[in-house]
């Protein structure tokens, strides 16, 4: 049986090697200024001293260190200690905007029948990333966001989908996020933008777009192997 929930908002951070960045991410969630939540951040092995970062913090921050594992382990050792009623993955180098926990509170409150509601995500160039790097990129408009920062979840919704699946190395989010729509989780979409997406040029969209589009094709693949499973059973 699981450990009753005893937080309403558990924030759970991945990090490896983002100690540049982790203070102002933590910081960004300690805003919020919220008695009902906890920081659970997770370090996947850091070379740099994030963990060091994350635990000189105390609580509501917990800290945890793992041997480098991945991202999916490391998000799944996340969820597996946190003690809230509803989730919010967030990235170690993001920022969380202003009030945008209470902002998602406040539609789960609204529609108690809803699993996930989800913002929208806005980039920025990293104040260390050099004029050379920002002319190689551009900036997207803010748009919808899947999962990091864009996403609070209830703990029971994510945990009836199962867990981050390893074996998507550059995008298991969004394909947690796809299966739980593919389930009929109920989502409620927000005009307002929630977090704010650091590009500072090592981001791992960035520097693993060759990985992330397998990682699309076998989602794609998983996708329709699903639908045609439950056409077939309908059928029946």
């Amino acid at each position: 049986m699981s450990e009753p929930a005893r937080f309403e908002v558990s924030v759970l951070i991945p990090t490896y090697n983002v100690a540049r960045y982790l203070s102002e991410t933590i910081h960004s969630v300690l805003a919020e200024r919220r008695d009902s939540l906890e920081i659970v951040v997770v370090d996947d092995g850091s070379e740099d001293g994030s963990a060091d970062i994350a635990g000189g913090f105390g609580p509501p921050v917990r800290s945890l260190r793992r041997p480098h594992e991945g991202l999916a382990a490391t998000r799944n050792a996340a969820v597996a200690a946190a003690r809230g009623q509803f989730l919010l993955h967030l990235d170690g180098d993001d920022l969380l905007v202003p009030g945008s926990i209470a902002l998602r509170l406040a539609a789960f409150a609204e529609d108690p029948a809803l699993d996930i509601v989800v913002g929208r995500i806005s980039c920025f160039f990293s104040p260390d990333l050099d004029a050379e790097g920002r002319s190689r990129l551009q900036l997207p408009e803010p748009q919808q966001g899947h999962l990091p920062g864009a996403s609070l979840i209830r703990a029971e919704t994510f945990r009836r989908y199962g867990g981050f699946d390893a074996q998507f190395t550059a995008m298991s989010d969004l394909d947690w996020f796809v299966r739980a729509k593919d389930a009929g989780a109920r989502l409620r979409s927000l005009p307002e933008v929630v977090a704010h997406r650091r590009i500072h040029g090592a981001n791992m969209s960035l520097t693993m777009k060759q990985a992330a589009v397998q990682d699309r094709l076998k989602m794609l693949k998983n996708a329709l192997d699903r639908r045609r499973s439950a056409a077939a059973d309908g059928s029946r």
